[in-house]
């Protein structure tokens, strides 16, 4: 992992990406400059097979063959431990994060380099996602980007913060304390979710709990009877003088600075 990691930690310092909010490259640079093996975890049902072949009667902890096929497996046996010698291929799969890796290049025509999707697509602008995948998702598509095409996939990473629980925790089935958005917005309206949820800001996870939709279903409430009683109030397009009128009391920096002076 580590020659991934410095190309991947090179991309950073060097400019060619950068995340958004600032704050999360330490935790970037933190994960990459301490970097692990890759443990192969959360296995896929379908994924990529691991490339290991083992020896029929042999010790598989000891004795094992790496190849990129069957047949190329079958030909180092056999340089090994004979002809009569027989493979079998390990039948796990590698994780969620490799496969993952390779998707921002393998959804486009990779390998083929030539590929119309490839040339036209890749790499791209920006990837937004959550923070808490940034070492777990993003780092890795860097390092398999860079890897298998010398390019780092995109230039900019912006990340979002969590919705969590009214306590704070992260949603989740085991936990029972997941909030279907569809129900929320059966009890308090679509425009209340929203503009809870755009509360947020960039990176900073959100608390979302009754009480503080229930304040923002009454506040967009207000909004929207203030929007229908002066939109009620307003002078007819043709009366140009009233509008006129109107334009002329629209707030400038200058009364605004005034104002604010007094």
């Amino acid at each position: 992992m580590q020659p991934l990691a410095e190309k991947a930690l090179l991309e950073v310092e060097k400019g060619e990406l950068t995340i958004i909010p600032e704050r999360f490259e330490k935790i970037y640079n933190h994960w990459l400059t301490n970097i692990k093996d890759w443990c192969i975890s959360r296995q896929l049902w379908w994924g990529h097979r691991i490339p290991v072949w083992y020896i029929v009667g042999k010790d598989c902890e000891e004795e094992y063959i790496v190849a990129r096929s069957a047949e190329e497996a079958l030909m180092k046996a056999r340089d090994k431990y004979g002809k009569d010698v027989e493979v079998y291929q390990d039948p796990d799969v590698l994780d969620t994060w490799f496969s993952s890796a390779l998707w921002p290049f393998s959804t486009l025509g990779w390998p083929d380099l030539l590929a119309e999707d490839f040339e036209r697509f890749y790499p791209t602008t920006m990837l937004e996602t959550g923070h808490d995948i940034l070492f777990f998702w993003v780092a890795r598509m860097v390092m398999m980007g860079i890897k298998f095409t010398g390019t780092v996939p995109f230039s900019y990473v912006y990340l979002h913060g969590l919705i969590r629980d009214s306590q704070g925790r992260k949603m989740s089935k085991t936990l029972g304390n997941v909030i279907d958005p569809l129900d929320t917005i059966k009890e308090f309206g679509t425009d209340a979710l929203r503009f809870t949820l755009a509360l947020g800001t960039s990176g900073q996870d959100l608390n979302l709990s009754t009480e503080r939709l229930t304040a923002n279903k009454a506040f967009t409430n207000k909004l929207w009877n203030a929007g229908k009683f002066v939109l009620q109030v307003l002078r007819n397009r043709d009366n140009v003088s009233s509008w006129q009128n109107i334009e002329a009391c629209k707030p400038t920096p200058e009364r605004i600075q005034r104002h604010t002076i007094l």
